[in-house]
C-alpha cells in the first residue's frame, strides 16, 4: 500500500471532509510557461527522476501519494528567489514519513526543494477525472462554496491531489481538491 500523509477526519458531509493533518515533508518543483496538464507531467518527471535515484546518494525513495499541484502566485522578488507567475505551477511529491529534512538525499536537480509542512487543517473534496483543469476548477468552486457555507476561512491556495498513476481509467481515478483552513475559524462540535 502506498503511504499517504496522516490525517484525522474532523467533519464529513458527502464527498467533503474537514481533516486535521500531521506534519509531513514534500519535495516540490516549480514549472512555468506551460498548461496545467503539461505542468503535472513535467513536474512529475522531474520529481520521479529524483526518487528513482537521481540524487547525491543514488538512493531510491519509495513512491507515495498523492501528487500535489498548486498554481504558483506572482510574488515580488525576495531572497531566496521564487520562480512564479502566470501559468506557473508547483508540483509536489510527499516524502515517506521515515525521512527528515536532514536524512533525505539531496537532489542533483537544483530545481527541487524540500518543504516541511506543519500540522494543519484542510477541507477536502473528492472528484473523478484525470489531470483535467476544468474538472479541478469545478471541484474548487464546489469546495469553496462549502467552506463559505460552513463559515470557515481559507488559509492558502487550493491544492489538487492525485492518488493514482496515469494508467488508471479516468472514471476510477481518485483525486481531491483541498484548501487549508484557518483553525480559529472552525467551531468543531
Amino acid at each position: 500500500m502506498t503511504e499517504t500523509p496522516t490525517f484525522t477526519v474532523i467533519k464529513k458531509q458527502g464527498d467533503i471532509e474537514l481533516r486535521d493533518y500531521s506534519p509531513y515533508i514534500k519535495a516540490e518543483v516549480d514549472v512555468t510557461d506551460t498548461s496545467y496538464r503539461n505542468a503535472i507531467f513535467q513536474g512529475f518527471r522531474i520529481l520521479a527522476d529524483f526518487i528513482f535515484g537521481n540524487n547525491i546518494k543514488s538512493q531510491k525513495i519509495a513512491m507515495t501519494s498523492p501528487v500535489q499541484v498548486e498554481e504558483s502566485e506572482k510574488i515580488a522578488m525576495t531572497s531566496p528567489v521564487t520562480i512564479s507567475g502566470e501559468d506557473s505551477y508547483t508540483v509536489a511529491f510527499i516524502m515517506p514519513s521515515e525521512y527528515t529534512l536532514d536524512t533525505l538525499p539531496q537532489p542533483k536537480n537544483l530545481a527541487i526543494s524540500f518543504i516541511k509542512v506543519e500540522a494543519r487543517m484542510l477541507a477536502s473534496m473528492k472528484f473523478s477525472g484525470f489531470y483535467r483543469e476544468n474538472q479541478a476548477e469545478k471541484a474548487k468552486g464546489k469546495l469553496q462554496h462549502w467552506v463559505e457555507m460552513q463559515g470557515y476561512e481559507a488559509d492558502g491556495d487550493f491544492i489538487i491531489a492525485s492518488y493514482d498513476p496515469p494508467w488508471v481509467p479516468w472514471f476510477l481515478a481518485r483525486n481531491e481538491v483541498m484548501v487549508p483552513i484557518k483553525q480559529d475559524s472552525v467551531n468543531v462540535e
